[in-house]
């Protein structure tokens, strides 16, 4: 993305040389939480945005810290010279956190001295509420607290954890000659609960908008995930196999089944809760019949673009005979 420069933004020589300010965004994850690029299907959504969100689902708070965010890299922009930032995001729930904003600086010749600026998940200028939010950056209130390596001589922010003002950050002695190489948007970080997606819809940084969209070879979605589940008696009573976080949509990928039964059998796969795969025959997914005597085993691939389900549908098995706990499942997916 060649991005054009803002007038009297000061900028580094390699940003200058290299024509780019602001890089393409990136979406990452860690412990319980998950980020994939999202096509706008609440209708609130399609207000904002290029048509693209990032969804950062934040998940279980409890244990290892997990979150999600939007990462947008940054040409070395001198700290003092990053002035303001506008963003929108959809939230799923009301949380005790918000979408907050981290900024990522470093010394510029001196790669070992570093540190992550973070807005408080739970500052009060920050919305947290379900629905549309956003918010204005800088807040004039004391909500971004630092960690980093190699800091020393920072004159105004000199503890970590403690809660300072971006114009304190943009004094310090230290600071302000450091320069910002990444800003990201992140879900989650907290203690407890779990934390639902936030759909990052529109980001502006120092009056330029950044285009928020999946790269070449990245798809929709969250990670690809794998489930097997053997039949269990009675096997004709549909069991789910799969469930997606709740407001997503399940993509199946891959297909598994085989038999260790001579009884033959249709297994069966689909969306939702029907009784057997002709309950609704728009919700079909795959059927094959399986038997030791013909065929033991099916694959069925799809692709990265398989059938998709409603929102909230779970994916559905059985088998037509009872075969007990004769039969195997294995479920390649994603969530979009």
């Amino acid at each position: 993305m060649k991005a054009r420069y803002i007038p009297n933004t000061i900028v580094s020589k390699g940003a200058s040389d290299a024509g780019w300010l602001f890089g393409d965004p990136v979406v990452r994850a860690g412990g319980n939480g998950m980020a994939g690029w999202a096509i706008t299907n609440t209708l609130s959504q399609l207000q904002k945005g290029g048509g693209w969100v990032a969804d950062l689902y934040g998940g279980s708070q409890t244990g290892a810290a997990s979150w999600a965010a939007c990462y947008i890299p940054v040409n070395e922009l001198p700290l003092t010279q990053l002035t303001e930032m506008d963003w929108s995001w959809y939230q799923t729930n009301t949380e005790a956190y918000g979408l907050g904003v981290v900024i990522w600086i470093h010394d510029p010749n001196d790669f070992d001295k570093r540190a992550e600026i973070s807005q408080s998940g739970s500052a009060t200028s920050l919305d947290k509420g379900a629905g549309q939010n956003s918010h204005e950056f800088p807040s004039t209130a004391a909500e971004f607290f630092f960690y980093g390596e190699g800091e020393t001589g920072n004159t105004t922010c000199t503890t970590e954890g403690t809660l300072y003002t971006w114009a304190q950050f943009q004094a310090d002695a230290l600071f302000s000659t450091w320069s910002v190489y990444r800003i990201s948007f992140e879900n989650g970080w907290y203690s407890t609960g779990t934390f639902e997606s936030m759909y990052l819809e529109e980001v502006k940084i120092n009056g330029m908008y950044i285009p928020l969209k999946p790269q070449p070879g990245e798809r929709t979605g969250f990670e690809t995930k794998t489930v097997f589940l053997a039949t269990a008696a009675p096997s004709t009573t549909a069991v789910p196999i799969a469930t997606p976080v709740s407001g997503h949509r399940i993509r199946v990928q891959d297909v598994f089944m085989n038999t260790a039964s001579n009884a033959a059998a249709q297994f069966e796969v689909y969306f939702d809760t029907g009784a057997n795969i002709t309950s609704d025959t728009t919700k079909a997914i795959a059927a094959c019949t399986l038997d030791t005597d013909t065929q033991t085993f099916e694959t069925v691939q799809f692709g990265d673009y398989g059938p998709i389900g409603v929102v909230d549908d779970m994916v559905y098995i059985r088998t037509s005979a009872d075969i007990t706990t004769n039969g195997n499942f294995t479920i390649v997916y994603h969530e979009e």
